[in-house]
């Protein structure tokens, strides 16, 4: 995807950055979680199986690479390159990884490919791609207040005591990223 300008974020606008998207993309109310259960499960399956892997257990940086990710498709959206490097750490850029495959046609060649041939989503359409990306948006900003319950109640490691306790035995012991296609149809995939 051809970005045109290139944009240095600082620490303020990174913090404000879920806020401002569930702005413009509205949000997903506590209870209900279940209509988003399709895309949800994904993207915390990805996060858990990485933190099983690299057992990082800082909820903080998962809520970074959320945050890395909502920057992300904002940049595709508005043409803009962000400079995120600061926020970029080791930990951090594992969970982005693994939260964009969950989604994101350009990171993840299945569901770019699966786009391709069946046409359910042009991604040369700006209309067409905020389209498909509402959801994963809100996803995205549900999955960092549920971070930040879940740290204040029980830690850092809180949130992956919560997906160990309600996702845990649906989530295989492997290192394959899960993904959806959520434009109109129910078909889900592993890689």
């Amino acid at each position: 995807m051809d970005l045109a300008v290139r944009q240095r974020v600082n620490s303020y606008k990174f913090e404000k950055k879920p806020s401002d998207m569930g702005k413009t993309f509205g949000t997903i109310k506590r209870g209900d979680e279940d209509r988003y259960s399709l895309l949800l499960f994904p993207i915390e399956s990805n996060i858990l199986k990485i933190n099983r892997r690299k057992k990082i257990n800082n909820g903080r940086r998962v809520i970074e690479a959320v945050r890395v990710c909502l920057f992300t498709v904002d940049g595709y959206l508005n043409k803009i390159e962000y400079d995120l490097g600061q926020f970029l750490t080791e930990d951090v850029t594992l969970f982005v990884e693994g939260i964009l495959m969950a989604f994101d046609p350009f990171v993840n060649e299945d569901i770019l490919s699966i786009f391709s041939s069946s046409g359910m989503v042009d991604v040369n359409s700006p209309e067409s791609l905020y389209e498909y990306f509402k959801t994963p948006i809100k996803c995205l900003i549900r999955i960092e207040q549920s971070i930040a319950l879940w740290t204040k109640e029980l830690g850092a490691i809180g949130y992956f005591t919560f997906l160990e306790k309600t996702l845990g035995s649906m989530v295989p012991k492997d290192n394959k990223m899960d993904f959806v296609i959520s434009a109109g149809t129910s078909a889900t995939q592993n890689l």
